[in-house]
């Protein structure tokens, strides 16, 4: 026998699935805002408009542009992880995890451009602290088969922000056997 879904159970849940799907197209528009104009483009005018949405829409999802940064920061961040966890074979190694951040990167560096300027941007603005530190756990999680040493987690994060940061600066793919080099020697295998 049906269950009743109670008064406006079935409405509310449509309003609910609409709001999230507005939600992540806003979350999606963020980010292409980001790629074609930086950080500083990002006015939910603009974010609006990339996501053909009215400015009050996006307003009323996230009231403040710091809102609209720190979820699109942490959403990036969860998505490169479950990408990350799909692609990698069960029984990883260092090869396999270099492999697969590389390829991350590089099948689109505009995308990762935009994440890594979203990023930084937590320098200057602490509500997206929180949010940046993602990116530090989803290493932490990525290296846990190699290392649990925190000052080795800490650095191995360093070392591969500085060799992403590095060919996005210098426009050069990022090798996927210097970045194998890399983690082995601060790992110390």
């Amino acid at each position: 026998m049906p269950t009743d879904p109670g008064p406006g159970g079935a409405e509310t849940d449509g309003r609910r699935a609409r709001g999230a799907e507005t939600r992540r197209h806003l979350l999606d528009a963020t980010v292409r805002v980001i790629e074609r104009d930086g950080v500083t483009g990002v006015t939910h005018r603009a974010v609006a408009a990339e996501a053909g949405v009215t400015k009050s829409v996006a307003s009323y999802h996230y009231p403040a542009v710091d809102d609209l940064l720190t979820a699109a920061l942490r959403d990036s961040s969860d998505a490169y992880a479950r990408d990350l966890s799909a692609r990698l074979p069960e029984g990883y190694g260092l090869a396999d995890l270099a492999a697969h951040l590389t390829a991350c990167q590089e099948e689109n560096r505009s995308r990762a451009l935009a994440e890594y300027e979203l990023y930084l941007q937590a320098a200057r603005r602490p509500a997206l602290r929180q949010a940046a530190a993602r990116w530090t756990d989803v290493l932490t999680e990525l290296t846990a088969p190699f290392t649990t040493d925190p000052a080795t987690v800490t650095t191995l994060t360093a070392t591969l922000d500085g060799l992403f940061l590095q060919s996005l600066l210098r426009d050069e793919p990022v090798d996927a056997g210097r970045v194998e080099e890399a983690m082995r020697r601060v790992i110390g295998t």
